[in-house]
């Protein structure tokens, strides 16, 4: 899956305290000046949908008998992000830190 089928969880595991509930993105889109603000606005609906998925508790269908207490979405870019992007994930995570939930990224130019 990618970025842009925010129908999908890319990925998704248990952190090895097993309290912990791991999803990723993978980022293939590029930051190009006239594509960044589409590529945000993809990026957003994506983490949108991740978001449901845990407010919603859709998780259970996969783990029913876990009580997570964290959740931490990673986004493997395969471009170096642009600024405003690390500005944008830095505003989610402020607003999702009561939450329990983390939004991480990485730079993996060898296959987001």
């Amino acid at each position: 899956m990618s970025v842009d089928k925010s129908d999908y969880i890319d990925a998704i595991a248990i952190e090895d305290d097993g309290k912990t509930l791991i999803m990723m993105i993978t980022d293939h889109l590029g930051w190009e000046a006239d594509f960044e603000f589409d590529h945000l606005t993809i990026l957003q609906e994506k983490i949108n949908a991740y978001l449901w998925f845990i407010e919603a508790k859709q998780f259970k269908e996969v783990y029913p008998d876990i009580a997570f207490e964290s959740f931490r979405i990673e986004i493997r870019f395969l471009y170096n992000m642009s600024e405003n992007c690390m500005k944008f994930i830095d505003v989610i995570n402020r607003q999702l830190s009561s939450e329990n939930i983390v939004i991480v990224s990485e730079f993996d130019p060898d296959g987001a």
